[in-house]
């Protein structure tokens, strides 16, 4: 994985030069080049960065609609870092026979009291050896309305005690997340249906 994102990169970092170079010779004025380079050169970095989810970084795209959770780990806000907090699923999408199918993937949700429940919970079940189902429902598009775009983090991810606090210094990754709101809930992983013997 590590030489295909060094490949990327590289591919990226060939055709800017080019390009670049060619735009020096070109009879365009210099207030136009400029921005120019500026602007290939900001794109490097945007590039580095947007492939780190190539090396493993958790996920913060939309979940399947049924999974299997293999494990949870709960990152309560914690203010004085600045930390939204998180919480974690490792999970494997889960076919119409009840059979885990693909890879097992990593993902990233914002942290709300009532889903850490939920999934510590969920993680206190797999630990009895009770595999546990995920099921994505999509929250409707009415109740993110009231979900603040700015300022202050949600009262649900904040303590009795603790006031809200400011997010200019989050990660603003962390507003992705109120935009694709799913609500999830866990059961008992059910039986795998097996084809009818002859």
């Amino acid at each position: 994985m590590t030489e295909t994102l060094l490949s990327i990169s590289g591919a990226y970092v060939v055709v800017c030069v080019l390009l670049l170079s060619a735009s020096l010779f070109a009879p365009l004025r210099w207030w136009i080049k400029a921005p120019a380079i500026v602007v290939a050169s900001f794109f490097f970095v945007e590039e580095f960065y947007a492939s780190k989810s190539l090396m493993g970084w958790p996920g913060t795209d939309r979940l399947p609609d049924r999974f299997q959770l293999l494990w949870t780990r709960v990152v309560e806000p914690d203010p004085k870092l600045h930390d939204a907090g998180s919480i974690f699923f490792w999970v494997e999408e889960v076919d119409e026979n009840n059979v885990p199918t693909g890879v097992p993937r990593s993902y990233r949700l914002r942290y709300t009291k009532p889903l850490a429940d939920k999934s510590l919970k969920a993680r206190d079940e797999i630990m009895s050896g009770n595999p546990q189902e995920g099921t994505a429902n999509d929250v409707a598009e009415n109740n993110n309305s009231s979900l603040p775009m700015s300022g202050n983090l949600p009262n649900n991810i904040d303590n009795t005690n603790q006031a809200q606090t400011d997010t200019s210094n989050y990660d603003p990754a962390y507003f992705k997340f109120l935009t694709d709101a799913q609500d999830f809930n866990f059961k008992p992983m059910p039986t795998p249906v097996l084809p009818a013997k002859n």
